[in-house]
């Protein structure tokens, strides 16, 4: 039996994801915050992300893997509602305040699934993923990467 993509891409893998990503950047817009699912529940892109070759831009990810973007509008708009519910999630939970149109991570919480042995292997092979994600997006703003990446609004 196929597994569906909605049992798949659940709330708990979304929100394991964003949480991770949000403790490695701090505070970021909410806009950013929205990309980062996209990225990270494509399996392909996650294998490119964690592969051995040094990124160092998102310009430079694109012009290599034009084959993980073709598609990422799409995505984006698939997985808006899934983001919007992790936000929502991390935020009831105390992991993260919203002030405006920023995410701020609380460093107080208890949230480190990257220290847990039970968070399952899924998981685990995003981290590393995650980390570059946060790399290439730490040095840009977010129109930028809307525009780069062809999200239509």
């Amino acid at each position: 039996m196929k597994q569906s993509r909605y049992l798949y891409n659940n709330e708990a893998i979304a929100t394991i994801a964003i949480g991770y990503f949000l403790k490695k950047h701090g505070v970021t817009s909410i806009a950013k915050t929205l990309l980062i699912l996209p990225f990270v529940l494509h399996e392909p892109t996650i294998k490119k992300l964690r592969g051995s070759s040094f990124k160092r831009s998102l310009e430079e990810f694109i012009l290599k893997h034009p084959e993980c973007l073709n598609n990422f509008n799409n995505r984006y708009l698939d997985f808006l509602p899934l983001s919007i519910n992790s936000i929502t999630f991390l935020y009831e939970i105390g992991v993260i305040k919203i002030e405006r149109d920023k995410i701020i991570y609380n460093y107080t919480s208890a949230f480190s699934p990257e220290k847990s042995n039970t968070i399952g292997t899924r998981a685990t092979k995003m981290f590393p993923a995650i980390d570059v994600l946060h790399e290439l997006m730490q040095s840009q703003d977010t129109n930028s990467f809307y525009l780069k990446l062809k999200i239509v609004l």
